[in-house]
């Protein structure tokens, strides 16, 4: 089973499903990173079309947006929709719309969008920080019996470091300033904002609803700098709130390590990796998770895909965490942290155990056997050489003079390497003679030139 966080639905410009760059300058570039190439290619290998954005563009189109989705959301296997529905598209299908595409879907509210709402709504007498504070935690309450959680996008707007004591004074100047913009509102004033974070989560603790913050990168509305989650000290040591749960979002890349490490020492804090997975090169997604989890508890690292808009968002998600995850807890296996009942243990925790729990989302985590979690092209793992802790493979074959030869690899690098791509070995290996370790006389085989020996894995025995 798997969860994933944020919007399914359409009209952004295509493209803008592969990057998170804006600007028609920026996205000119977007093609050209590591993570565009693979995406493009691995949804064009979906939908069996052309390989090009042009090619999956073209396919979508003629198929439609419910056969593609539907065919996004198969490949992916995906049990659970959580949607926040504060990002503003063109065009939304409602949540029961997605009711088809997997067994629960539930809604995340965004507290700077619901309040900019509220403050858009007329009042005769004008707003007041007293009225406000009012309508906003009454309509608040009103709504969070039909949620599974909030969100906050602090971190685009005035950074993390929230003040959860702000002052009344600074509150009333900062819903002022608010005002004076007009309508549509748009909330960028730091106190007023730190303001409705702090009436939030007395809100959360008291239905006890879960809050995601976001962190780390995204678009270049973002400051980076002030999206590193340590900024969050002062909510952190808040008493008031320190029966919270608080998931950090998009792994906080680049501050990974510090997000894994605030995990490990907070209580209410926990993970998330969706958006790293998949918008990072392969080797960025797996050092991204692996430094999530250096520190952090596994019961506290959640999987999403992040999608959004675009179905295909979605399947990429789930694809590539699947890899992802299952490279970083091999190499854990084969480091000794875990063992490989452990391992097991920690994907279904993180891919459906965690956040089934901290969203309390109400799906039937056993009705899922251990084969629905496996990718569409899994890559399989030499399970007996993890369990025995064996640290080499040997892969023997026999030479024109009939005699047993072998090349011994380290066990990581033939599951990495030589069991997709095989070992090298000099043309001469093919011809050397059993009365001399040199090749045979008018061989014509020297020690110039390569040839690929493939493992036959039906033939693995395990040897002292």
């Amino acid at each position: 089973m798997l969860t994933t966080l944020w919007l399914s639905i359409l009209h952004f410009a295509f493209i803008n499903a592969f990057t998170e760059a804006t600007g028609a300058a920026a996205l000119s570039f977007a093609p050209h990173s590591l993570s565009f190439k693979r995406n493009v290619r691995e949804t064009a290998e979906l939908y069996g079309c052309e390989n090009s954005l042009k090619g999956v563009e073209e396919y979508r189109r003629s198929a439609g947006l419910e056969s593609s989705s539907l065919k996004c959301f198969e490949a992916a296997r995906i049990s659970a929709i959580l949607i926040d529905d504060g990002l503003k598209l063109d065009t939304k299908h409602d949540i029961e719309w997605h009711r088809s595409l997997a067994p629960f879907v539930g809604r995340i509210l965004r507290i700077e969008t619901f309040a900019e709402e509220i403050l858009d709504s007329e009042i005769p007498d004008g707003w007041t920080l007293d009225k406000f504070t009012e309508a906003f935690v009454r309509n608040l309450r009103s709504v969070a019996d039909k949620i599974v959680g909030l969100k906050s996008i602090a971190a685009y707007r005035s950074g993390l470091e929230i003040n959860t004591n702000v002052a009344t004074k600074d509150a009333e100047e900062g819903l002022s300033e608010v005002l004076r913009g007009g309508n549509p509102t748009r909330i960028v004033n730091k106190s007023f904002i730190d303001y409705i974070f702090t009436l939030s989560l007395e809100v959360a603790l008291s239905f006890d609803l879960p809050l995601q913050i976001h962190t780390g990168f995204g678009d270049k509305d973002l400051d980076l700098r002030l999206s590193n989650p340590l900024h969050l000290r002062m909510l952190l040591e808040d008493e008031r709130f320190s029966k919270c749960r608080i998931v950090l979002l998009h792994a906080s890349y680049p501050f990974s390590k510090e997000a894994s490490y605030l995990a490990s020492v907070y209580p209410q804090v926990y993970l998330d990796f969706g958006l790293a997975v998949p918008k990072l090169s392969v080797q960025g997604m797996i050092s991204s998770v692996k430094e999530l989890l250096e520190l952090a508890p596994v019961k506290k690292v959640m999987f999403s895909t992040d999608g959004y808009a675009f179905p295909e968002t979605y399947f990429l998600g789930a694809k590539k965490a699947r890899e992802c995850l299952f490279s970083v807890l091999r190499d854990a296996c084969i480091d000794g942290d875990l063992t490989l009942a452990e391992a097991v243990e920690a994907a279904k925790d993180i891919f459906a155990l965690n956040a089934t729990m901290f969203y309390k989302i109400n799906v039937d985590v056993n009705a899922f056997s251990s084969k629905d979690t496996v990718s569409v092209n899994p890559v399989k793992i030499n399970s007996r050489a993890l369990e025995n802790s064996s640290s080499l493979v040997r892969v023997m074959w026999v030479d024109t003079s009939g005699q047993h030869r072998c090349r011994a690899v380290p066990v990581k690098r033939f599951g990495d390497i030589v069991r997709k791509n095989g070992v090298g070995l000099t043309h001469a290996s093919m011809g050397m003679s059993s009365a001399a370790d040199s090749p045979a006389d008018e061989s014509g085989l020297t020690g110039v030139g390569e040839i690929r020996l493939m493992p036959d894995i039906t033939t693995r025995k395990k040897i002292p």
